[in-house]
């Protein structure tokens, strides 16, 4: 694992980003409106139309604050994103415009990062899943501060590293994912014994930030309902409760529009599970027999440990269900971050390489006969799934053509853009349809 996860020699200035951005957006409104116009999508987004599934939750938050009751209610839903849009005074069109505003501006912040190519950035804001961005959900506000706290951690700024946890963990419940990942990510960091007061500064600060977020939202919670621990009291409705053995089957109960990204989020989470334990292979024996071994980017192990902690919720909480893996995976900069890791393995021994990629085929046959495939996979005869599973399969390549250097990677990264951004509008269009989507 490389400590710089950069993908071109220098970044771009800022405004340089604009151009790109603008025909993006330009492009989203064109290709919706022209498939609308004729009668390929059903629904206009509108400021009634956009308030569907969990909107609705955001929504009753921004209008009568937290509700208690018994059965479902509003308390899940973290209160940064309802509060701002109160604020705001915008209806639900309004707000997904200036979601999407958000994760704009989170890609500029990663592109300035990570040094990120034009090209690289559009494929990354036509990730099918980044719909949820463009909706009256939190995740455009949670992309703008993941992008933030990456920052901090990948440049060392602790102060951009405090605001984006607590910005993450007011907007999201991210903090049962995040402490793991904070903790991993900055364990790694610490190479040296003289590290090591540094370390413990850096990983009590964090702490205390992803504390302070989670303590407002239950002194919230207090105010509005007397009891302070009525987030994880009402977790119990919204089957969040851990289940084991796992499930002998995966489905994603958002249908097939969402089976390929959600098989996607998840074989990225299995892969962040082989690199998390690696990376920490690696880190103990450098402890043990000590040996110059360069530290790991902060924003790529957090990255990881974040994935890491996906797959153990998918897996031990939903009960074989991958609806919303995508969403919390794909919809989010830290998949950006390990996509970018691509270039980094192809500056690897010819020989890693091919380990590395007999480990990454594996998973991805494990997670076709977890599926049921060949013969028992949910809603499909045995060819179609093994149809489905070679489109998915060239999917995949696609995105490693993408980010890698080849000679075809520009057309791949063109094509790519374009199929992902129809297919983003099409996931937009089901969602305020009113189809379930995660």
């Amino acid at each position: 694992m490389q400590t710089s996860v950069s993908a071109t020699p220098s970044p771009t200035p800022g405004l340089a980003w604009l151009p790109a951005l603008a025909s993006h957006a330009l492009l989203l409104m064109v290709v919706y409106a022209a498939l609308y116009s004729f009668g390929i999508l059903t629904t206009a987004p509108t400021a009634k139309t956009l308030i569907s599934w969990d909107a609705g939750w955001f929504n009753s938050v921004r209008t009568n604050g937290y509700e208690a009751g018994t059965g479902q209610t509003n308390i899940p839903f973290f209160p940064l994103f309802p509060y701002l849009w109160r604020l705001s005074g915008l209806n639900g069109l309004g707000i997904s415009i200036v979601n999407a505003c958000f994760m704009f501006l989170g890609s500029v912040w990663l592109g300035r990062t990570f040094s990120l190519s034009r090209q690289q950035l559009l494929v990354l804001l036509a990730t099918p899943p980044l719909f949820f961005c463009l909706v009256p959900y939190a995740e455009g506000l949670f992309f703008l501060f993941g992008a933030v706290l990456l920052h901090g951690l990948h440049r060392r700024h602790l102060a951009f590293t405090i605001l984006g946890l607590l910005g993450c963990c007011l907007t999201r419940s991210a903090a049962t994912l995040f402490i793991p990942a904070f903790v991993f990510a900055e364990l790694l960091a610490c190479t040296s014994r003289a590290e090591v007061s540094q370390f413990a500064l850096r990983l009590l600060t964090g702490l205390l930030a992803i504390a302070a977020a989670l303590g407002i939202v239950m002194y919230m919670h207090f105010l509005a309902t007397g009891d302070a621990f009525a987030l994880f009291n009402s977790y119990q409705h919204w089957g969040h409760e851990m289940r084991w053995p796992p499930a002998a089957r995966l489905f994603s109960s958002a249908g097939l529009p969402m089976l390929g990204l959600d098989l996607l989020a998840m074989l990225a989470s299995s892969l962040a599970v082989v690199a998390c334990l690696w990376l920490g292979i690696r880190w103990l024996r450098s402890w043990w027999q000590p040996q110059a071994v360069p530290a790991p980017s902060r924003a790529v192990v957090f990255s990881l440990g974040y994935c890491v902690g996906v797959f153990a919720f998918m897996v031990l909480y939903q009960e074989g269900d991958l609806s919303n893996s995508s969403r919390y995976v794909l919809g989010t900069p830290f998949f950006a971050v390990l996509l970018l890791q691509l270039s980094a393995w192809q500056r690897l021994t010819a020989g890693v390489r091919w380990v590395s990629a007999g480990i990454a085929l594996a998973l991805v046959i494990a997670l076709a006969m977890w599926c049921g495939w060949p013969a028992r996979m949910p809603g499909f005869f045995p060819g179609e799934a093994t149809f489905f599973f070679a489109a998915w399969l060239g999917y995949l390549l696609c995105y490693v053509a993408a980010f890698t250097t080849n000679r075809y990677g520009r057309d791949i990264r063109i094509g790519l853009y374009v199929v992902n951004t129809i297919y983003q509008i099409i996931l937009l269009n089901l969602f305020i349809g009113g189809a379930w989507m995660g």
